[in-house]
């Protein structure tokens, strides 16, 4: 078999709420997913030092769209990734400080998900002599700045009530870029995190209604979970259906 001569990246961005499932659907995605590799929003992190902070309350603001993320550095860092399909040696990635709880899946459609991946991959450098990777990015904010959205090939996004989502948010620790423990202090929630989250996603839907309306289609092709309804199951089906698809297409231009 030929070397390929050059990559094809397709990307899968997972988006929603803080504790709204993401990060779960995106790992499961990554093992379904022949040579992916998975990026998290958070390694876009600014430092602390670099925060606004709330002048009535004092703490710091994580969770802003404007100023939460590095826009430059990650909108750079997928249209870098898309041209190469490596990642940069020197990328750190903190999944490994958030940890989530578990939520399996039936081993057979894993495997069963992965044939049909590496299949597609192998067809990949049969046909074109392009080895394919697929890319998945999973963010609380994915859907804001407009460069990030533009390189995303397939977008998911998971919608959790509020209460659901806090719950869980105060069950987990959280660290910072800098390794300290993050819990969120009193009025954090409430006066923060809720709603930055809503302002961040009410372009997403109908009537600027980010908690129960539908897709307004300002942001095009979006597969829309509620993720306390639907089985991890049946999103890690559905999201391996539509990147599939869109990367047979791919392959026939």
């Amino acid at each position: 078999m030929l070397n390929p001569t050059q990559t094809r990246v397709i990307t899968i961005g997972v988006g929603g709420a803080t504790s709204s499932g993401k990060t779960t659907l995106a790992k499961h995605l990554r093992k379904c997913l022949h040579g992916s590799v998975i990026i998290h929003q958070d390694d876009f992190v600014p430092p602390a030092e670099q925060l606004p902070v709330d002048p009535e309350y004092g703490f710091a603001d994580w969770d802003s769209a404007p100023t939460a993320i590095d826009w430059d550095r990650m909108s750079a860092f997928l249209s870098e990734l898309r041209k190469t399909g490596e990642l940069p040696g020197d990328h750190q990635s903190f999944d490994s400080f958030n940890e989530t709880g578990p939520v399996p899946i039936d081993d057979d459609v894993v495997k069963s998900w992965k044939e049909k991946s590496e299949k597609l991959a192998g067809e990949y450098l049969e046909k074109r002599n392009e080895k394919i990777v697929w890319v998945l990015i999973d963010g609380f904010l994915m859907y804001w700045d407009e460069r990030v959205v533009s390189n995303l090939d397939t977008r998911v996004f998971l919608r959790v009530p509020e209460d659901i989502a806090r719950a869980r948010r105060e069950s987990r620790s959280y660290f910072t870029p800098e390794g300290d423990t993050w819990t969120d202090p009193p009025n954090y929630w409430e006066k923060i995190v809720w709603p930055a989250y809503i302002n961040a996603h009410k372009h997403l839907f109908e009537n600027e209604d980010a908690k129960s309306g539908g897709l307004s289609g300002k942001v095009k092709d979006v597969i829309l979970f509620e993720s306390t309804e639907a089985k991890m199951v049946d999103m890690v089906n559905t999201v391996m259906e539509k990147a599939l698809e869109f990367s047979g297409r791919e392959l026939s231009t």
